[in-house]
């Protein structure tokens, strides 16, 4: 029962981090760093601002 428990506490907390959208991923821009909306993608809902090569 207690490894039930466990499963469903974990199924739990990764759906809530799936629909986050705000967590930091690997291979990703954060606001700030580098990009080029090629192999420097921003993270998330943020966009490249192709001008100064940083997401925002």
């Amino acid at each position: 029962m207690k490894f039930l428990f466990a499963l469903f506490v974990l199924a739990v907390s990764v759906a809530a981090d799936v629909e986050s959208g705000n967590t930091v991923q690997a291979g990703c821009s954060q606001k700030g760093q580098f990009c080029n909306n090629g192999t420097f993608l921003c993270c998330g809902k943020l966009k490249c601002d192709t001008g100064a090569n940083v997401c925002r």
